[in-house]
């Protein structure tokens, strides 16, 4: 094989390696681009909020125990942060 064509035949692996659809990847590499999009809270500075009333909103958390933990005193006040919040009452 002359030092041409063995070019020749470097430059389309690496051609097709990084400009074709056959992107070599790892499993993981894969998994990672793969992954579905988290909610609106992942990554949010209110993250911990937004968990409680989605666990509200859900149903898997009393009216109590959520103003408990969001600190408020009132069942508007709990309603009116899930309004913003963009949840259903």
């Amino acid at each position: 094989m002359s030092i041409r064509t063995n070019k020749r035949r470097i430059y389309r692996l690496l051609h097709s390696r990084f400009h074709g659809k056959s992107f070599w990847r790892s499993v993981e590499e894969q998994a990672w681009l793969d992954m579905v999009p988290m909610g609106r809270e992942f990554g949010s500075p209110d993250y911990e909020r937004l968990q409680i009333l989605d666990l509200y909103a859900a149903g898997r958390m009393t009216s109590d125990d959520a103003m408990r933990q969001l600190g408020v005193d009132s069942l508007d006040i709990l309603h009116q942060q899930m309004l913003a919040a963009g949840l259903a009452s």
